[in-house]
């Protein structure tokens, strides 16, 4: 099942990840919409200058996301998202390592989606403000060469600063599409079985 989910995402991240990258958007006022579309805008200016580097030294393009990729999102929260009802039955050291797993899961599908990079752009909305004022959407439009656009929503929350906690591709939650995938994995394994099956996967990666 895990398996089956992964590929799904990869293909939903090429795309994130890939639109992500191929943005001249100009940021509105909105802290959260101007996170989202600087970090977007500069993971594109490394893809598209440093491609020879990239491809002689993969370890540079895993530097390039852990400054300008990984302090934006909120590991923690999507963690909690995807494991959903049973993130309390879960203990300390537990959620500590289910947090690490699955962060090391994302970011592996994450940067092979990146070295897929091929020119793909995204358009980005008006910032729309939310009724809560520690939320906020960023709504954009992938498109696609030869394909049909896809919406791509990124959703933050301000906690110590915004961070982007969920990513909606045609409606559909990077996180909360995990959820019945770890489900399956608890009901068999427990919390425990999860983390291995986790561990196990990221090895294989």
């Amino acid at each position: 099942m895990l398996k089956r989910m992964k590929s799904l995402l990869a293909v939903m991240l090429s795309g994130v990840l890939s639109l992500g990258i191929a943005s001249h958007a100009v940021a509105e006022d909105h802290p959260a919409q101007t996170l989202v579309v600087d970090s977007i805008s500069a993971m594109l200016d490394v893809l598209k200058n440093d491609g020879e580097r990239i491809k002689s030294d993969p370890d540079y393009l895993q530097s390039k996301v852990d400054e300008l990729i990984i302090p934006n999102l909120d590991f923690n929260t999507m963690t909690k998202l995807a494991v959903g009802k049973f993130w309390r039955r879960a203990d300390a050291s537990q959620k500590t390592e289910l947090v690490a797993e699955f962060q090391t899961l994302l970011l592996n599908t994450y940067t092979g989606a990146l070295a897929e990079y091929s020119g793909e752009s995204i358009n980005f909305e008006p910032f729309r403000p939310e009724s809560r004022e520690d939320r906020a959407v960023v709504r954009s439009t992938f498109s696609q060469s030869g394909g049909s656009d896809v919406p791509v929503i990124y959703k933050l929350r301000d906690k110590d600063g915004w961070s982007i906690y969920d990513i909606e591709v045609n409606s559909i939650s990077l996180v909360t599409s995990y959820r019945s995938a770890f489900t399956n994995e608890i009901d068999k394994g427990g919390i425990a079985g999860l983390i291995e099956t986790l561990k196990e996967r990221n090895a294989k990666s």
